[in-house]
Formats: C-alpha cells, sequence, structure tokens
C-alpha cells in the first residue's frame, strides 16, 4: 500500500477507519476548540476511545506492506546480495563481515578494516536490529536528510564515527553506489507503538476535506528482515529514478563527488 495514496489501501482498512470517521476527526479538530473542549470526564472518555480505535488498527494494517525506500550506498556484490537475499538486519557482527569483504576483495587496506570493525556504533540500541526506510520520495526530506547515506558507504553507524576524519572520510566516499533499495515494507514488521496509525487516517482525513498541517510523511524502522520478494528494486545513481526520486541534480554537488 501506498501511504498517500487510498486506493492502494486494503478495504478493511478504509471501512475501519469510516466506522471511526467521527471520533478521529473530532480528535483532530480538539486543538482549534480550545476554551470551548469538553470537560474533563468527556475528554477522558473520547481520549479512552481514541486510544481504543488507534489499537483496534494496527492488526488490521499488519498484514499489509508498505511501499518506502531506504537510502544507502552498497557495492555491485552487496547489491547483487540484496536482490537475491533481501535485506538482514544490520549490527556490528554484519558489518564486520560487510567490511572484511572490502578487504578481501583489495578495496581497503587490512590496518583501516580493522580500524573500521573498532570504531562504529553499530550495535548501539538505537541502531541494531534495525533498518529504516522512508515512506514517501526521498526528495521529501532534503538534500541534509539524505546525502550522508548516499555519499558514504557503510550506513550512518560507521560513518558518523569516520565522516570528518581526513583520510577515511574520502575513502568512504569513493567505495560503492547510491543507491535506493525500494521495496515493500511489511507492517507487521514495525515495532508495536509508531506514528503510522496516526499518519495513516490523517491521510483518510485530509483526502476528505480536512485542513491540517500535521505530518503525514512517514519513517519507520524494520525489526524483521525483508525477504527478497519484497525487493521491487535497487535504483542507482545515475539513473533517472534515482535522479527524480532524490532530486539530487538540484544539490550543491553529486552524491557520489569525492
Amino acid at each position: 500500500m501506498e501511504l498517500n495514496d487510498e486506493t492502494t489501501w486494503p478495504t478493511a482498512v478504509v471501512e475501519y477507519l469510516g466506522q471511526h470517521y467521527d471520533l478521529l476527526l473530532a480528535w483532530e479538530m480538539l486543538p482549534e476548540q480550545g476554551a470551548q473542549a469538553r470537560d474533563i470526564v468527556q475528554a477522558l472518555r473520547m481520549a479512552a476511545e481514541y486510544d481504543q480505535a488507534l489499537t483496534g488498527l494496527r492488526p488490521i494494517l499488519n498484514s499489509a506492506t508498505l511501499h518506502g525506500y531506504h537510502c544507502t550506498r552498497l557495492t555491485d556484490a552487496e547489491i547483487a546480495h540484496v536482490t537475491a537475499e533481501g535485506m538482514q538486519l544490520p549490527n556490528r557482527a554484519m558489518l564486520c563481515r560487510r567490511i572484511n569483504v572490502l578487504e578481501r576483495n583489495g578495496l581497503i587496506e587490512p590496518a583501516l578494516a580493522e580500524q573500521l570493525k573498532q570504531k562504529n556504533q553499530a550495535d548501539e540500541l538505537n541502531r541494531a536490529s534495525m533498518i529504516w526506510f522512508c515512506f514517501y520520495p526521498p526528495h521529501l526530506a532534503g538534500e541534509y536528510g539524505i546525502e550522508s547515506l548516499l555519499r558514504l558507504w557503510g550506513g550512518e553507524a560507521l560513518y558518523n564515527s569516520h565522516d570528518r576524519d581526513a583520510l577515511i572520510g574520502p575513502i568512504l566516499r569513493r567505495i560503492g553506489t547510491p543507491c535506493l533499495i525500494e521495496a515493500d515494507v511489511p507492517i507487521a514488521s514495525f515495532p508495536p507503538h509508531t506514528f503510522l496509525e496516526k499518519h495513516l487516517y490523517r491521510q483518510f482525513l485530509i483526502s476528505r476535506g480536512l485542513k491540517t498541517s500535521e505530518p503525514v510523511h512517514h519513517e519507520n524502522r524494520a525489526t524483521q528482515p525483508i525477504p527478497a520478494q519484497n525487493i521491487r528494486r535497487i535504483i542507482r545513481y545515475p539513473e533517472p529514478d534515482f535522479i527524480a526520486l532524490t532530486r539530487c541534480d538540484t544539490w550543491r554537488e553529486p552524491p557520489d563527488s569525492q
């Protein structure tokens, strides 16, 4: 399903949102009511009903997938691996295996390989076993939102420790090709509590006339591997679709600049 295209949503999702339309609309309108807001008892009752409605939406969504993009930089061998095997959950062990492959292929020296394996953030709790996706065209994140993911090999867990290094930073920029992994991500792989339900129902209300500045662009993390059959394609720079999706032709410098 496409988050901003209701025609791609499962019928059960649309029906569920329709059943709760009045409640969800009233909740979105609360900030505008100000002093006219309901008394405390009514407000608590409404909050409980709202929470229950969102809780009931997630099991319906769990049978669906969400179309998204993962911004990264990959070698040809890694592109072939993702195409054949899908995406595995990242951690330090996985990063070390990738670094070992670079060393065996002569792309980096042994001393540098050891340094990269020793200094990284791949096992930190906010990174390990999570694959991040944006569920909108990546250019909406802006150049500063995605450029480093595309310019430096190894992902944020590696380049955060080395991108400012005068020696290592340029080496990471020379490895691989900027890529967008386009995938159908199982919603069941998301953590149990995210903003997906809220972004989804807001899109539902917007299509029915709600005027709001609240965001509906969704990002989320898969906590389960993405099977190969869920990989739609891997789009490489400078393919036309890569440029159209990132709008990197408007950046101050190309994503593959050294």
